[in-house]
């Protein structure tokens, strides 16, 4: 993978003193909120950002991520990510991501996103609304393991979380990172004692706002390999709405 492109797109974060848990590792959810803040960097880089598409009457919606890690970086260490986008497939736009630290490829990362449209609430293809600029098909960082992220009827654990001022983004709904957050809230301590989260694959299926409050619930799910995992999902009782689906990789500590 060459970084000597317009459309690759390399920066290095250094993993702050907040960022760790108790294992001394960051969470997931911290390696999430790198690849967020890469894609809006490179699309404003490239034309097509927030300001760009709300010039259209567009916001960049992000429809479902896909994360695995081989490990976590600790407290001092640096984290080099590097992203391209890798193609668009009907109504959603791909972009992918390799996790390197000081020396090793430690992660990938895919992402898939619609264009949605402003007043119609609904998603345009994306290569009309970016002026119909070719985007390449271009190798992938790695690939989605199903079709859809299967559906948890009822979780075993469950609980209630109500969202707050401080997780809304600037669309005006709960940012992706923290859906993140919610759907690990729900894994019992017992499990998180022993095992760390090394990957994600969360669908975002409607929007929440301030004040929702919001069930989730998780279940242990078929082992993966030499890895456990967890199903999660996160719904709104208030009108039995579906918000997320998502599965959960984890290994023994």
């Amino acid at each position: 993978m060459t970084t000597k492109s317009n459309l690759t797109h390399e920066h290095e974060y250094d993993v702050r003193s907040y960022e760790p848990r108790m294992d001394g590792r960051v969470s997931i959810t911290s390696v999430c909120n790198y690849l967020q803040d890469m894609a809006s960097r490179h699309a404003d880089r490239m034309g097509f950002g927030y300001h760009d598409l709300e010039e259209s009457g567009h916001f960049w919606l992000l429809a479902r991520l896909h994360v695995m890690m081989d490990r976590l970086p600790g407290y001092g260490e640096k984290t080099r990510v590097i992203t391209w986008p890798s193609g668009n497939e009907r109504l959603v736009a791909n972009r992918d991501f390799l996790i390197h630290d000081a020396d090793t490829l430690i992660g990938r990362a895919t992402t898939s996103w619609v264009t949605m449209n402003i007043a119609t609430h609904r998603p345009d293809k994306p290569d009309t609304v970016l002026n119909k600029r070719f985007i390449p098909d271009r190798e992938r960082g790695l690939v989605f393991p199903s079709r859809a992220v299967q559906r948890l009827k009822k979780g075993e654990h469950e609980t209630i979380i109500t969202a707050r001022r401080s997780d809304i983004d600037i669309n005006g709904h709960v940012n992706n990172v923290r859906y993140v957050e919610y759907g690990l809230e729900a894994a019992p301590e017992a499990w998180t004692d022993e095992n760390r989260c090394l990957g994600i694959d969360i669908q975002f299926r409607n929007e929440s706002f301030a004040g929702d409050e919001i069930s989730s619930a998780c279940t242990e799910s078929e082992p993966d390999g030499d890895m456990g995992t967890l199903l999660h999902s996160l719904t709104r009782p208030s009108d039995n709405t579906e918000i997320v689906r998502m599965r959960s990789w984890w290994r023994k500590k």
